[in-house]
């Protein structure tokens, strides 16, 4: 089996990726120590990972706050031969990590301004008059790390 693994290291391109992404996988600490991971829709934004919970997500409740926690987000692509390989790969995906403190965001305008833009990006036909239901608070990753590589392999 062949693997070819490339660090991107292009802030641009990275952040493009950030925010043309809807999932990622949110890894963090609860009251209890224990590790829990989560698919969740996020809002890049200034070098940080937002996640605005549903107001029924319990697990955000237990949240260790000021813990280490990551980010990570993958984005297959469509395998191709490519002129840096010596083989055609069955797999490529690109992947995106981001490491920080877990925090809450308690200013009401910035957590306003998030409401917006989340909705602008998840809800199918937003209107800036409409009311946000169910969200009710939001956290972010203050990012000390950004690591993001390209893989193929077969």
């Amino acid at each position: 089996m062949f693997k070819n693994v490339q660090q991107l290291r292009n802030l641009e391109t990275i952040e493009s990726e950030l925010k043309n992404s809807t999932s990622g996988i949110i890894s963090f600490y609860t009251r209890e120590e224990k590790i829990v991971q989560l698919a969740v829709p996020f809002i890049y934004l200034d070098k940080n990972i937002f996640i605005i919970p549903r107001s029924e997500d319990e697990l955000f409740d237990k949240i260790h706050m000021e813990v280490k926690s990551s980010f990570t987000v993958i984005k297959n692509i469509k395998p191709k031969k490519r002129a840096e390989l010596d083989f055609i790969p069955t797999y490529d995906f690109l992947s995106i990590s981001i490491t920080g403190f877990l925090k809450r965001v308690e200013e009401q305008k910035i957590i306003d301004d998030l409401f917006k833009s989340y909705s602008k990006k998840y809800v199918k036909e937003y209107n800036d008059n409409d009311e946000l239901t169910g969200l009710s608070k939001v956290f972010f990753i203050d990012t000390e790390e950004i690591q993001a590589f390209e893989e193929a392999g077969g």
